[in-house]
């Protein structure tokens, strides 16, 4: 019972991500991604776990996270002067380009959790 509440609770996130994200610059590529990585904890909770959907889910992740390391790591360069947490500006990408790489990871993680909950149920 316990992992089904940790399951749903991880598609809840993973969803109000995807909802976050409808006021976005680039809505539907974003929503998309979140609402894929949500089916792999949300088809646990209802019993009918999918591998292919958590390597589809992890390989997006993992390609977004290569396409947005870059910025992410300027970011992290940057990261005394500057707030993660500020308005989209034209003269620093790289703020955004970092929440993208770290919502790629924190979807990258929760689905990864739930995958490893799947495969061991005990």
């Amino acid at each position: 019972m316990l992992r089904k509440i940790i399951q749903a609770f991880f598609a809840l996130i993973l969803v109000s991500f995807a909802i976050l994200q409808l006021n976005d610059p680039d809505p539907f590529l974003w929503t998309v991604f979140y609402l894929i990585c949500a089916l792999v904890p949300a088809l646990a909770v209802f019993g009918k776990p999918n591998r292919l959907m958590f390597w589809i889910a992890a390989t997006l992740s993992v390609i977004a996270m290569g396409f947005y390391f870059h910025g992410a790591y300027t970011y992290y360069q940057h990261s005394n002067e500057e707030a993660l947490m500020q308005s989209m500006n034209p003269t620093k990408p790289y703020i955004e380009e970092a929440r993208e790489f770290l919502g790629s990871l924190i979807a990258l993680f929760l689905t990864g959790v739930s995958y490893y909950l799947q495969k061991n149920p005990k």
